[in-house]
């Protein structure tokens, strides 16, 4: 199977088939330069405090950084993030992950709700956080504490068989890309990270984007400073609605998106 790739931008009918049929999309070049050193530079700030050799991942860095910020609605994925959630949705998380040297790599998992796990919404595993992540540091070769994907395992209710059997799966992919690549990817999809064979840290931003009923899970309110300074846009996007009185019934106003 072919690499899913796509452009930045709005989703093209191509784009979205093959989202729908592997679960995922890898776009070149979403982030310039300069965004790629801003939000690695935020990255490194916001791991400083904390041990240098373990696997992290910070949320609602966002808050704090500016550079983080401006990938809430980010152009170069946020046209295809509504073709996929339509108009009601927040960003129900958002991770700074660093995955230093000498790291062994994880096991094949979906992402959502350990309680109760989204695949037994239906047979067919219903997208429900869609997750972006932006690489801030190289991942061009394998080993380099990369995402591994199971193409089309959104689509299946089997689940893999013996773990210890994972690193031998012969259909997974090993997603490279340079710095400033995103992987968007259905959290239904079966993936892991990889080791780290580097001698530096790998950097991965993600945001995740769920309906407007999935509670947070990166943060226990937001903060009062970055909704007064941020746009009215990223206000709605972290759940700031005024809500009518029925919750989530009618009379939701829709999101200031631009068009």
């Amino acid at each position: 199977m072919g690499t899913p790739i796509g452009k930045p931008g709005a989703m093209t009918a191509m784009e979205r088939y093959l989202f729908d049929v592997t679960g995922y999309l890898i776009i070149p070049d979403a982030l310039n330069r300069d965004e790629v050193e801003g939000c690695l530079a935020a990255a490194k700030r916001a791991h400083a405090p904390y041990p240098q050799d373990q696997w992290r991942q910070l949320g609602a860095v966002y808050e704090t950084e500016p550079a983080v910020e401006n990938l809430m609605d980010h152009p170069s994925i946020f046209k295809k993030v509504r073709e996929l959630m339509g108009d009601y949705f927040i960003i129900q998380s958002s991770w700074s992950t660093v995955v230093p040297p000498g790291f062994d790599g994880g096991g094949f998992h979906q992402d959502g709700s350990g309680i109760y796990e989204f695949r037994r919404l239906a047979e067919r595993t219903p997208l429900v956080q869609l997750r972006c992540g932006f690489f801030l540091t190289d991942q061009t070769n394998p080993n380099m504490g990369n995402m591994t994907m199971i193409p089309g395992s959104h689509n299946t209710p089997s689940m893999l068989p013996n773990r210890a059997d994972f690193k031998d799966l012969p259909i997974k992919e090993i997603i490279c890309g340079k710095p400033g690549a995103a992987l968007l990817f259905h959290q239904g999809v079966f993936h892991s990270g990889t080791k780290n064979e580097m001698d530096f840290h790998r950097y991965i931003q993600h945001i995740v984007y769920a309906p407007p009923w999935l509670v947070p899970s990166d943060r226990l309110k937001n903060s009062p400073e970055f909704l007064e300074r941020t746009t009215p846009l990223r206000r709605a996007l972290v759940g700031e609605w005024k809500r009518p009185d029925e919750p989530f019934g009618a009379g939701y106003a829709r999101p200031p998106f631009e068009d």
